[in-house]
C-alpha cells in the first residue's frame, strides 16, 4: 500500500528564504525570477524555481542578474564570476546564510559573508 502522509505533507512543505541580506556589512536584496515562459513570474519558494530562472541581487553599487547553475543537487545561481547559492553538495542548505562568492580577474574566489533578515517577529 502508497503511504500518501509524505505525498500530503509535500503540499505544505516549502523553502522560503528571506529576500532581504546584509552581506559584509551592507544591505543586500535578492529577487528570484522564473522565466521559462517568458513571463518574470516573482518566486518566493526555492522548490517552484524552473530551468529559466534567474536572481537579480542588489548590494551597494552592484548590481547583478545570474541565471540559474544546473549543477545537480544545488539550488544557485552563477554568472561564473559571482555566484549566489542557496544549497550546495557540501553544505547543504543554507537559506539563512547563503554563499555569495566573487571570482576576480587574478583567480582568485572573494567569500563575501550574508546573513538574512527577517521582520522582527515580536510586533
Amino acid at each position: 500500500m502508497i503511504n500518501i502522509v509524505p505525498f500530503i505533507l509535500s503540499f505544505f512543505i516549502s523553502i522560503i528564504p528571506s529576500p532581504d541580506f546584509t552581506c559584509d556589512n551592507y544591505p543586500l536584496n535578492a529577487t528570484i525570477r522564473n522565466n521559462l515562459n517568458g513571463d518574470f513570474a516573482l518566486v518566493n519558494d526555492l522548490e517552484k524555481i524552473d530551468q529559466g530562472s534567474f536572481i537579480v541581487l542588489e548590494w551597494i553599487d552592484v548590481s547583478l542578474m545570474l541565471p540559474i547553475s544546473f549543477q545537480a543537487g544545488e539550488i544557485s545561481f552563477t554568472d561564473k564570476k559571482w555566484l549566489w547559492s542557496y544549497q550546495d553538495n557540501e553544505s547543504g542548505l543554507r537559506m539563512d546564510n547563503p554563499r555569495f562568492s566573487q571570482r576576480l580577474s587574478s583567480g582568485e574566489i572573494v567569500e563575501h559573508e550574508c546573513e538574512a533578515i527577517y521582520p522582527d517577529k515580536t510586533d
